[in-house]
């Protein structure tokens, strides 16, 4: 029995990734990437600067090589010098004959940046998971596929009339996301906020393996606990302060969501009670109502209406503006 509790995260919410495009500075500058509400990564591709969050506490270098992936609670400023970080604003940018996004005068900074887009029903599902900013280095030996994706993105933005130019882009992108993901559960600081440390965590990560490839069976925190090679109360205790949340909440949430894309996909309550535990129909619609506020009839009549009135392109949680 095994799971990739990411992947399913990944592939339950949608995500999706495109660039927005490169960004060029130089001399003195800063800006503040207000896009709030999304997701936002950005991978330096030539020389360095500086780069912060409001509330971060204290500056990081941002080089070439590293990836910054932001989880649109707070701006993202990033500037030539930490002295101008506290006066970052969100100033307009021009475009180039190339279609690079251009700040200050010179190119002492390249970057590559991109938003991922995500099913918006579920959008705060992978915000929660996430840090408001988390940073790859790319010198971190488990970076090494970023740099050669970052190549690769590279070699294909100069040549603009390859055949399948933006399917190629949009994998890569998506390629760039994942493997900073995982780079960063390697090395995951503990006092980072979201769940997403969690499963770098090889104890928490055995538990969740479990509760992901199996949600319907009748885990109990002495059987996941076990999974995780730990006592029953060492086991709560770390699962709550890496995870938020106790054992048996998130495995509750996590079945939520898959009952969600069921109701949504059109099985029955008694369908979905099945496949997510429940012993009757009765027992999964009490708590489907407690978690979802709705009966679990009403939600797929409701969501599954609103779904069906509008257009693939704004099932997606796209708040941010496109470009920088």
């Amino acid at each position: 029995m095994s799971s990739d509790p990411l992947s399913d995260v990944l592939e339950l919410v949608q995500a999706r990734c495109s660039l927005s495009g490169r960004f060029v500075a130089g001399g003195p500058w800063a800006r503040r990437f207000a896009n709030l509400h999304a997701i936002k990564f950005c991978a330096a591709m030539e020389g360095s600067c500086w780069c912060d969050t409001d509330g971060m506490g204290a500056p990081a270098r941002f080089e070439a090589g590293d990836v910054l992936v932001t989880n649109g609670t707070r701006s993202l400023l990033l500037a030539s010098d930490p002295k101008r970080l506290a006066d970052a604003e969100p100033l307009p940018l021009e475009r180039d004959a190339g279609g690079a996004y251009r700040l200050g005068t010179g190119d002492s900074f390249v970057m590559l940046g991109g938003m991922v887009y995500v099913d918006d029903k579920r959008q705060s599902l992978l915000l929660g998971g996430l840090p408001p900013m988390l940073h790859v280095k790319g010198t971190l030996p488990e970076a090494a596929t970023i740099g050669w994706l970052l190549e690769q993105l590279t070699r294909e933005m100069e040549h603009i009339d390859r055949p399948g130019r933006a399917v190629v882009l949009a994998e890569l992108a998506q390629l760039l996301f994942v493997n900073t993901l995982r780079a960063y559960l390697a090395h995951a600081p503990s006092h980072d906020a979201g769940w997403l440390k969690g499963l770098g965590d090889r104890r928490l990560a055995s538990a969740l393996s479990c509760m992901h490839a199996e949600p319907q069976r009748p885990w109990g925190l002495g059987d996941l606990a076990k999974a995780a090679g730990m006592s029953r109360t060492s086991f709560a205790v770390r699962f709550r302060q890496v995870m938020g949340v106790p054992p048996l909440a998130y495995l509750t949430n996590w079945r939520m969501h898959l009952a969600e894309r069921r109701l949504l996909a059109g099985a029955t309550v008694a369908e979905v009670a099945e496949a997510t535990g429940y012993t009757s129909e009765s027992a999964f619609s009490h708590a489907f109502k407690r978690a979802m506020r709705v009966a679990p009839g009403r939600y797929r009549k409701t969501v599954g209406a609103v779904d069906d009135a509008r257009s693939d392109g704004h099932a997606y949680a796209a708040t941010a503006r496109s470009g920088f």
